[in-house]
């Protein structure tokens, strides 16, 4: 790793220390307050849209490795970081990125709308100069700017004028918003006439920094089952000393080094859209493999809050759920991989 890169690792292991380490019930559960938010912006990780080598985009190598660092200790604070550099990349007013980047303000983008069918996901139209209507599964619904597509098909920034509704339970990212929004806004721009194309465009620009969330689940808890493995026993033995357990977590962490390998091979040169989507998958399907494998490790003590565990096993899930259309993005893969359309019969 370039030395730039190795400092700004270092950065967020002294972030994850001084910040993170002791609060992350406290983050997992409750809001992000405005003092940690701005603690976090303070650190420059909401700044990383606009800093690519051509000045535009997301330098996608750094924020991949702040958001790697991040998930290791809290992956809420890693999946709000990438939804303010998400939403800052697609926007151009400077007023706007500037209060997302010192953390005064915060933006979501509704990728829900190609995850779920339109008819589940609600409905926004122009009336008489506004954006009316509501829509469901919103995460990031506290947010004070929202991205979203209209019925016309345009894509909307969404500056003021809508409200939240009830909050949706969800699994995992308890500290980040997640309800249906209701919208009568006068104060709206709009970003693109073909906003399917640019929204499904800025999903897949997320499949290095979400395999980047996963992985750092994987080392985060992966490493909690090491350790509790080391001083556990039963019957006269350790945990780590029994043979199916053991191969098991060996084999895990096994496969999480060499994905980590490809993982930084990939964002030492501009990955093909097959890589990213299969280090995506691939990380996705890890992360859930060794947070359930780490909780089986910790019996009935990885389902208590404080043990950390469960946490992980949920976000793994809902990680999944909120960045990945399984069977879109596998169909796609298998498109790449056969040079020809596949899997779709």
């Amino acid at each position: 790793m370039e030395e730039e890169y190795e400092i700004l690792e270092s950065t967020v292991k002294d972030f994850n220390s001084k910040y993170v380490d002791n609060n992350s019930l406290k983050l997992e559960n409750e809001a992000m307050g405005k003092e940690f938010v701005k603690i976090l912006a303070d650190q420059g990780f909401f700044s990383m849209a606009g800093q690519g080598e051509d000045g535009k985009g997301t330098d996608v190598k750094a924020l991949s490795v702040v958001l790697e660092n991040l998930a290791k200790s809290a992956p809420a604070v890693a999946v709000k970081t990438l939804m303010m550099n998400s939403f800052s990349a697609a926007v151009k007013e400077k007023e706007i990125i500037d209060s997302i980047s010192n953390g005064s303000k915060s933006g979501t983008v509704t990728f829900s709308d190609l995850l779920v069918g339109k008819d589940q996901n609600g409905s926004l139209r122009m009336e008489g100069g506004k954006v009316k209507g509501g829509k469901e599964f919103v995460f990031g619904s506290d947010s004070n700017f929202v991205i979203t597509l209209l019925d016309s098909g345009e894509l909307a920034l969404i500056k003021s004028g809508f409200t939240t509704g009830k909050k949706h339970k969800k699994l995992g990212f308890r500290s980040i918003g997640f309800s249906s929004i209701t919208v009568d806004s006068a104060d709206f721009l709009i970003l693109s006439k073909e906003g399917r194309k640019v929204l499904e465009r800025m999903y897949e620009e997320l499949s290095i920094p979400v395999a980047a969330i996963a992985l750092g689940m994987s080392e985060g808890v992966s490493q909690k089952a090491l350790d509790y493995a080391k001083v556990r026993t039963a019957f006269g033995h350790y945990l780590k000393d029994f043979q199916p357990l053991a191969f098991d977590i060996a084999s895990l962490v096994a496969e999480m080094d060499i994905l980590k390998r490809y993982f930084h091979d990939l964002l030492g040169g501009t990955p093909s859209d097959k890589e990213a989507l299969f280090l995506k998958h691939k990380a996705l399907v890890l992360a859930k493999d060794i947070s359930r494998t780490s909780l089986q490790i910790h019996g009935g003590y990885g389902y208590l809050e404080d043990f950390g565990i469960e946490k992980f096993y949920r976000d793994a899930m809902a990680l999944s759920v909120l960045f990945h259309n399984e069977e879109k993005d596998m169909e796609k893969l298998a498109g790449l991989v056969f040079d020809s359309r596949a899997g779709f019969v």
